[in-house]
């Protein structure tokens, strides 16, 4: 599912085994303050390519990022030309947890587990 499509980029939901998108369910459980700020970040980076503010994007491990928007983090990872969305949450503390990164790479594979299979006709 498409969350913002621009000349440069697509931002899409990771989609699990189960069919669950924890990314897009995040989202849609912010206020709608909160939803535009994160929407109008996502745009920037379909449009342009990249957020020229470094914190508002940056690494996070491996192949994951994430968009930060005030306390909201979004993890992603790139597939092509697409970025995208796996989990998200409202950090209230300095550090970055551990749980939410793994949570994020175990969308990932699943993500592209499961798009795998499609390109291959249901195989592996």
């Amino acid at each position: 599912m498409v969350v913002a499509r621009g000349a440069m980029r697509t931002i899409e939901y990771a989609v699990c085994i189960n069919e669950s998108s924890p990314a897009r369910d995040f989202i849609e459980s912010l206020n709608e303050s909160d939803q535009r700020k994160l929407v109008a970040l996502l745009g920037r980076m379909a449009e342009h390519g990249n957020v020229p503010n470094k914190e508002q994007f940056k690494h996070v491990d491996g192949k994951l990022f994430e968009f930060k928007k005030h306390q909201i983090r979004v993890f992603c990872f790139r597939d092509g030309d697409s970025w995208i969305l796996t989990n998200g949450y409202k950090k209230k503390e300095d550090k970055l947890r551990p749980a939410k990164i793994g949570q994020a790479k175990r969308i990932m594979e699943e993500h592209l587990t499961r798009t795998q299979r499609g390109r291959n006709g249901g195989r592996k």
